[in-house]
């Protein structure tokens, strides 16, 4: 249920919308459709703001059964989508009052709502929708369409689909929508008036064996988001809290342009449906990678590991300039099991790195390569860096390449296509 910032030009729309996402996304999926449609920033989006009466605009009905509740050619006629677009007539974006501008809020206007009974398809069982009149109308409505939504089979269907494609692979075969996607949309059915039925759906998907399953492991490529964000995390690079507000606007800041040049712009899809990677058939995530964003998103990661972040020195709050938020390679690799061993450090670092085994021969490049440095013992690793760490100003010539060895092996290790998928 994308909305791009940019075209909603509202920041606190925008931001309000961000929550409904945040806090529904878990919970039960008519109210998050119910909490959706009102939001302003899907109002200004989709033209949900001029959709009135004596001029239905229908944006906004047909992506609600093309893309957010049933799909595209799912039995769903162009009269059923005219009829939506009428029980939605009558909601809009109050914007000022009184000629003072005041925070985005959706309202009703009972004059601009279409109050005649609204008729749709045998797809949806000839359901007729009253047609009502007053302050209630709309939301009486509403609730009609999505009650009249959710009770056809083929929306948990879809659902189930979206959140399949969205967490283990695009391709759907038929003994997964058998085997997977039948049971999830039971489920799915089953919990439709509870305030967990998302959770529960999920639950039931991350604890399954086809989920732990070998067939599917590392079959999806990471968006731009999961590879730039997931590396923050999993080095575990310090970002500035809520008592250095300028500093972390700068840093997330940052942190959107890292992703953005990876390839996803953040807030700003390339139209209603969301990111192509998502639901284009046949390719689904493989549209993540090609000769163009493989260097970018490899570059991403690289500034991740060599430069991090850094605040600029002309902020407003003295306390938030020239702040730096890097990678420590050595806390990091003293947070693995034995980092002084080199064939145990390539070994953690692999289990980290990639989601498919890599072979002896490329482990033991790798230690020679960069931990040994064509040494043949492995003694050459160990005394360098447990002279390091004992003693970070140390003399030892050796021992001073330590932390500039593991940036090398990380961001060698970072730039294999292994490291891409999850």
């Amino acid at each position: 249920m994308p909305t791009h910032a940019g075209q909603v030009f509202n920041a606190e729309a925008s931001y309000m919308m961000n929550q409904v996402l945040r806090d529904r996304c878990i919970g039960n999926f008519r109210e998050l459709m119910h909490d959706v449609t009102l939001q302003p920033a899907m109002l200004y989006y989709l033209n949900g703001y001029l959709n009135i009466a004596a001029a239905p605009d229908e944006n906004y009905a047909r992506e609600l059964f093309e893309l957010f509740t049933l799909g595209q050619g799912s039995g769903y006629t162009e009269e059923d989508v005219q009829a939506a677009a009428r029980v939605l007539t009558g909601w809009t974006v109050l914007q000022q009052n009184g000629g003072v501008p005041v925070i985005a809020q959706t309202i009703f206007l009972p004059f601009n709502h279409t109050q005649t009974d609204k008729q749709f398809s045998a797809f949806f069982n000839n359901t007729v929708i009253q047609g009502q009149s007053g302050a209630d109308a709309g939301e009486i409505e509403l609730n009609a369409l999505l009650d009249m939504i959710l009770a056809n089979p083929t929306c948990s269907r879809f659902i189930c689909r979206e959140i399949y494609r969205f967490f283990v692979h695009g391709d759907i075969a038929p003994e997964v929508e058998a085997d997977v996607i039948e049971p999830l949309a039971e489920l799915f059915r089953d919990n439709v008036g509870a305030p967990d039925q998302l959770r529960t759906v999920l639950r039931a998907l991350f604890t399954s064996d086809h989920f732990f399953s070998a067939d599917i492991r590392g079959c999806m490529i990471k968006s731009p988001a999961d590879l730039v964000i997931g590396e923050v995390r999993m080095f575990g690079i310090p970002l500035p809290d809520a008592s250095l507000p300028e500093a972390q606007l700068a840093v997330f800041l940052s942190l959107y342009w890292v992703v953005d040049y990876a390839g996803q712009g953040l807030a700003a899809p390339p139209n209603v449906a969301g990111w192509p990677a998502y639901y284009l058939y046949p390719s689904y995530d493989d549209l993540w990678l090609d000769t163009s964003t493989f260097p970018a998103r490899n570059n991403s990661l690289l500034g991740i590991s060599y430069t991090g972040f850094t605040t600029p020195d002309d902020t407003y709050e003295p306390q938030s300039a020239n702040l730096e938020y890097k990678l420590d390679v050595i806390a990091f690799t003293q947070q693995l099991s034995d980092p002084s061993n080199p064939n145990t450090l390539i070994s953690d670092l692999c289990e980290l790195f990639y989601v498919s085994p890599i072979s002896q021969s490329v482990r033991d490049g790798l230690k020679q390569d960069f931990l040994l440095l064509g040494q043949s013992d492995d003694n050459y690793w160990t005394m360098a860096y447990e002279i390091y760490v004992a003693d970070p100003n140390t003399t030892d010539m050796a021992a001073q390449l330590v932390p500039s060895l593991l940036h090398w092996l990380i961001g060698e290790m970072q730039q294999a296509a292994e490291h891409h998928p999850f």
